[in-house]
């Protein structure tokens, strides 16, 4: 298998740092107002006999002045206390520019909003990790499939020009093949590029069981090819993406089947079900779900000179997930490849 798996164990995150609790910290500013009022208390006791108004109102003024400083410092020290972790919670997202999505975020446990947020930061930031890796797996992994041909065909091209009275028709025949893989790759990179930007042709509803008839009598096979087809299995979706996906399917049978290849179409528990089988090697069960990855070969039965590109069947899946369907392989004799579509209702 040429992808590349990202290797996430340099995923560093981040340690939160509480901050220290001291006695201030704790609260002891808060008994200042209540301590404000004591005294208040007190004044209006001593001075409740006091015949100036005067005197007892500036003290009461002053008083109120006091508490209210007091209390309105305290209430900007706790507003400071609940979001000093939204302010760690920032410099982690800041400190992201230069440390990259391999890192994570500190998450306080507040046990508030504030830990949630930092808890979907740090999901967020995993899945563009993964992504990001996919990303570089599948440009390094489409590189070394084009440079293959590439190669090859400069090499026959220089030969030719070296010695242009040699030049022969196996050597050009060999250059088509050569151009031809690199269409059939560049043709794949362009529909799963389209794929995974979402782009969604209109669906039109249509008689799956004619599309599969019609793919298999458009091929050639290098062995006998039978179908089954119940009448009626009707499902919404693109016609030429679904006929994309199928002849992918026979593709991958005909490269693999040593005498015979079984195609069935039929409605099973609300899907339209295509199944293709063939005689070959088959899959083993460990490598049933690394089949569908990108670029994806089993040394056992896959080589690059049997004209896959590795693209077929991760074509397949992706067209039949954009249609609310999927594509695997079940336990059989041979490969037993299932592409299931919803019917149209």
């Amino acid at each position: 298998m040429s992808a590349r798996n990202g290797d996430t164990s340099s995923v560093r995150p981040r340690r939160y740092r509480p901050v220290p609790v001291t006695p201030d910290a704790a609260g002891v500013p808060g008994l200042l107002p209540a301590a404000a009022v004591a005294a208040a208390a007190a004044v209006l006791h001593l001075l409740g006999g006091v015949r100036r108004p005067g005197v007892l109102a500036a003290v009461m003024t002053a008083l109120a002045a006091a508490a209210s400083a007091l209390a309105a410092r305290d209430a900007r020290r706790a507003a400071a206390r609940a979001l000093a972790p939204l302010g760690r919670l920032q410099q982690d997202l800041a400190a992201l520019d230069e440390t990259g999505p391999g890192d994570r975020v500190g998450v306080p446990p507040t046990g508030d909003d504030v830990e949630r947020l930092a808890g979907r930061v740090n999901v967020l930031l995993e899945r563009l990790e993964r992504v990001t890796v996919q990303r570089r797996s599948f440009i390094a992994d489409a590189s070394h499939e084009l440079r293959t041909p590439l190669t090859g065909l400069r090499t026959r091209i220089e030969l030719a020009l070296d010695e242009p009275d040699r030049a022969d028709a196996d050597s050009l025949r060999r250059a088509l093949a050569d151009i031809d893989r690199l269409h059939r790759i560049v043709e794949d990179l362009l529909i799963l590029a389209r794929l995974d930007s979402g782009d969604a042709p209109d669906r039109d509803r249509f008689d799956l069981g004619r599309l599969v008839e019609t793919e298999v009598a458009r091929r050639s096979p290098p062995v006998p090819t039978t179908v089954r087809v119940e009448p009626g299995v009707t499902v919404e979706a693109s016609g030429p993406r679904v006929g994309r996906a199928v002849g992918n399917l026979l593709a991958n049978a005909e490269r693999h089947a040593v005498a015979r290849i079984e195609v069935s179409v039929c409605a099973r528990g609300g899907d339209a079900v295509v199944e293709v089988r063939d005689d070959g090697p088959g899959i083993p069960l460990a490598d049933r779900d690394r089949v569908f990855d990108r670029f994806a070969r089993l040394d056992t039965a896959r080589s690059r000179a049997d004209g896959g590109s590795g693209l077929g069947l991760p074509i397949a899946r992706e067209v039949a997930v954009a249609y609310g369907g999927r594509v695997y392989v079940a336990a059989g004799t041979g490969a037993r490849l299932v592409l299931r579509l919803p019917l149209a209702h």
